[in-house]
């Protein structure tokens, strides 16, 4: 199988990924909080275009949507008037880095090898944006769902066998999104297991 269509096979999932996940909040059994949704969107922009600069062809589709998924909810959740809460400041700072990784970017995007730090730049503002979100899981898993979680990742996974350019920078981004799928994934499917909750209540 050519990387183009493991790239494209790895797109379609990272793409479906948001439909369960749009649909439970859209019945309200999930309820993001579009100011982290919001966070989510402004660093997915900032490794997307990162991303892209540091050569990324067949494997960029769980950047971009990196970038659309979380854009979708925000804009779903905010349609339904969910609480826009006062950024904490751990999301102030991971604001503080995505602009600083766009400003970065735009300065370093023709060259390849410096838009590497642009793009780890961005992976440490999404890594600071997700720590809470896991802890959150822990705390209160019925708060979200598995499925999508699991959808992401596995399309993550792929996108690592799309690569064609073999860099670091290129393996990077999909390796961090599958580590933190499957963390997000297992906080939400072990409860659930103990519990001998429903599969349903997994969707």
């Amino acid at each position: 199988m050519s990387a183009q269509t493991i790239g494209l096979l790895s797109g379609a999932l990272v793409a479906a990924s948001i439909i369960p996940y749009a649909i439970r909040v859209y019945q309200g059994k999930i309820r993001p909080v579009p100011t982290s949704w919001t966070l989510w969107s402004f660093i997915g922009l900032g490794l997307l275009l990162t991303y892209r600069s540091v050569g990324a062809g067949a494997n960029i589709w769980p950047a971009v949507f990196g970038f659309i998924n979380p854009t979708l909810i925000t804009i779903i959740a905010a349609s339904w008037h969910e609480k826009w809460n006062r950024p904490t400041p751990q999301e102030w700072i991971c604001f503080a880095l995505g602009i600083v990784t766009l400003v970065l970017w735009w300065f370093v995007r023709g060259d390849q090898r410096l838009s590497q730090w642009a793009l780890l730049l961005a992976l440490v503002a999404d890594l600071c944006a997700f720590v809470p979100t896991a802890i959150f899981f822990k705390k209160e898993p019925e708060g979200d769902r598995p499925l999508a979680w699991f959808i992401w990742g596995v399309g993550c996974f792929l996108a690592i066998f799309a690569i064609t350019e073999r860099t670091f920078a290129n393996y990077i981004l999909p390796i961090y999104m599958v580590v933190g799928a499957s963390i997000a994934t297992l906080l939400l499917v072990i409860p659930r297991i103990q519990r001998r909750i429903p599969l349903k209540e997994w969707m």
